[in-house]
């Protein structure tokens, strides 16, 4: 018996138009095939692999032979999973639907296939993947607990892949239209999370950290004994006196940083994620030989060895990633490619969040990018996509979310308008009408493209530093002493704290590192040096070559110092100020270590390197003395609580 069903479309309260959908009662209805390849029903399929064309572009392709490029949704629910008490939330079945699932569920499958969309993203509802859509799986195969990239080491790893992508399989009956899985998502590759670098903290030192009896401990105690075979060799390599074997330990390593720690540090994370990926798609496809395995949804940044690991086992590398300007991330694309022994590229998560939305959404919380409108984060889905599809490696991209968050905060604290729809389950009409024109043409615009497959990485450039000649200045400049142009500046991660407090003649900082990026200080130049174009706080500190710092720092706690030209933003910001004549370059020194007692601490300038997790990546490498924010000091994060005193941070030729 077939059941004919009105769905109203709302919007900013307005009635937008009425979609009529055919289909079963009590099951999925069947819908056209767009361009982008959505399966039938009539057709069913279960296989699928990587195909490329003759013009070496990249596809997925089902058992029908049909090619296609994945364009999906996330989080796809009929509610909010594990909403706090006291919120409000998504429950579009019982709030919109009078409680019935099936409308609810054609509902989605209508406005989903309107606007060009052919898959269902992550986590979304079991129900949904009997229906027309492709569908893709996250199985986390090693669990949800911090150490899980490491978890490759225990001799029951893969037990637990095979037991839990079983449990994960369980809860979706139907998998014939599913293209492949994930693994895992936004894995902590580098020590403590998946996203910010800490070289003083990766995987090594959390190997270290488990007991001796884990096996992951003792992997990681292997791994440099079978390197170096003597303490001497490796005393010489960390720079550090270790006088045997059962002296190394966690605190032992965080102290050292040279090249061949750094290297050493990067060898073990690409160890540890052979063993990971090696067993764990051995499993799946085992459990599942139709199906690819799509990567693990990496955190933006990954370490190379973890990416060419992930290459070597798995069909796809995928990528979350949220961007400021609507533009893909050029050399990260190439790079990913590249090392990843050339798989093809899916970006899993990205988005731009709207200050004008239904749900009452404060955007408080959250990763990306908030936006004025609608139309706004309509015209930047267009523009990133566009862009996105031209590159022929690129074979899909999926939207993070469905549904709106809660205003009040989901069960992380998130209060985000991500959803192309809100609430109340009424579609954002401008958002989705620029998917819908854009995904009607990536098909066309990846087959068209002229963009060739990369075949080099993109060159990294070493930093030009030319002083400049200011032969007025005074031999020296205490930034403590002299009248800045701006307060000292205190930056620092959620769990950190800083504070600053004088003395006399000497500034005392006050932090707690926390357990993530840590914090830190920015001095700004003198208010006599101030440039009087570009941001208010700019200054010319041309003529000086070093940076002294006269300090009582505690014993082995890392820090970096860094200059800040001018226009300084985030690395994906869509513009920079460049007033003052700088391209808005970051630049870092190697990274430092206290020596307790009073100490004068000197960076010459000509040894600064990019920084690159701050600034434009994009800039000429130089350092623009002549237009400068300040000069920092970051202290990085597990390192504790104590004092600093600063007794003078001078520059000087």
């Amino acid at each position: 018996m077939k059941k004919l069903m009105n769905i109203v479309y709302l919007t900013s309260g307005f009635l937008l138009g009425v979609a009529t959908i055919t289909g079963c009662a009590g099951g999925p209805i069947s819908l056209q095939d767009n361009q982008m390849g959505t399966p039938s029903l009539d057709q069913p399929v279960s296989a699928f692999k990587i195909t490329q064309d003759e013009k070496g572009k990249f596809w997925f392709a089902d058992s029908r032979g049909k090619k296609f490029l994945s364009m999906g949704i996330n989080n796809i629910l009929p509610s909010a999973w594990n909403p706090r008490p006291g919120t409000q939330y998504y429950d579009a079945v019982n709030t919109v639907f009078g409680g019935d699932y099936e409308r609810w569920k054609e509902s989605v499958f209508q406005l989903l296939s309107d606007h060009g969309f052919n898959t269902l993203g992550c986590w979304s509802h079991e129900p949904l993947y009997d229906g027309p859509l492709y569908g893709t799986i996250c199985l986390y195969v090693a669990g949800y607990e911090l150490d899980r990239c490491l978890a490759g080491f225990r001799t029951d790893f893969e037990q637990m892949v095979r037991r839990n992508t079983n449990a994960m399989l369980s809860k979706y009956p139907k998998q014939d239209s599913v293209i492949g899985f994930f693994l895992d998502n936004e894995m902590p590759w580098y020590g403590k999370n998946g996203w910010e670098y800490n070289p003083t903290y990766t995987l090594l030192e959390s190997a270290l950290e488990h007991p001796a009896e884990d096996p992951i401990h003792q992997a990681a105690r292997k791994f440099l004994i079978d390197r170096y075979r003597d303490c001497q060799a490796f005393s010489r390599a960390w720079g550090r006196n270790l006088p045997s074997w059962d002296t190394l330990d966690v605190n032992f390593l965080r102290r050292c940083h040279t090249e061949s720690a750094r290297q050493d540090r990067e060898d073990f994370s690409g160890l540890a994620a052979e063993e990971f990926f090696r067993v764990a798609s051995q499993v799946v496809r085992e459990l599942a030989p139709d199906k690819l395995i799509l990567g693990v949804r990496f955190a933006s940044h990954a370490p190379e060895t973890v990416i060419k690991a992930c290459g070597k086992y798995c069909d796809v590398i995928s990528i979350n990633d949220y961007r400021i300007a609507p533009q893909p991330n050029h050399d990260r694309l190439i790079r990913y490619w590249l090392w990843g022994h050339k798989r093809p590229l899916m970006i899993t998560e990205y988005s731009w969040r709207g200050e004008e939305n239904t749900s009452g959404n404060p955007n408080s919380r959250g990763a990306g990018t908030v936006v004025k409108t609608q139309a706004r984060r309509g015209e930047n889905y267009s523009a990133y996509v566009e862009q996105l599809m031209a590159y022929p490696m690129v074979i899909g991209a999926h939207w993070f979310e469905f549904e709106d968050q809660s205003p009040q905060g989901r069960f992380d604290g998130e209060d985000s308008n991500y959803g192309i729809v809100d609430l109340f389950h009424r579609p954002y009409h401008q958002l989705l009408q620029a998917m819908a024109r854009t995904n009607s043409n990536v098909t066309r615009i990846h087959e068209d493209s002229e963009m060739p497959l990369p075949l080099k990485l993109p060159p990294s450039r070493s930093v030009t530093f030319e002083p400049g000649q200011r032969p007025g200045r005074p031999v020296f400049i205490d930034l403590i002493a002299e009248e800045p142009i701006q307060p000292i500046e205190m930056f620092y991660a959620e769990d950190a704290k800083i504070s600053t407090r004088r003395e006399g003649d000497t500034l005392i900082i006050d932090y707690d590192t926390g357990q993530s990026w840590g914090c830190g200080v920015i001095f700004f130049g003198p208010k006599a040096y101030a440039v009087g174009s570009g941001p208010a706080y700019a200054t010319d500190l041309g003529g000086y070559t070093l940076i002294e710092i006269d300090a009582q720092i505690p014993d082995d706690i890392c820090f970096d110092v860094m200059v800040d030209e001018a226009g300084v933003n985030r690395p994906d910001s869509p513009t920079y100020n460049t007033d003052a004549g700088d391209d808005a370059e970051s630049f870092v020194f190697d990274a430092s270590f206290g020596k307790n007692g009073r100490y004068t601490y000197r960076f010459d300038m000509h040894n600064l390197l990019p920084r690159l997790t701050w600034g434009n990546p994009n800039g000429q490498k130089r350092v623009d003395l002549h237009a400068i924010k300040g000069i920092g000091i970051l202290f990085h994060g597990g390192q504790g609580a104590g004092s600093i005193t600063l007794h003078s941070l001078k520059l000087a030729r």
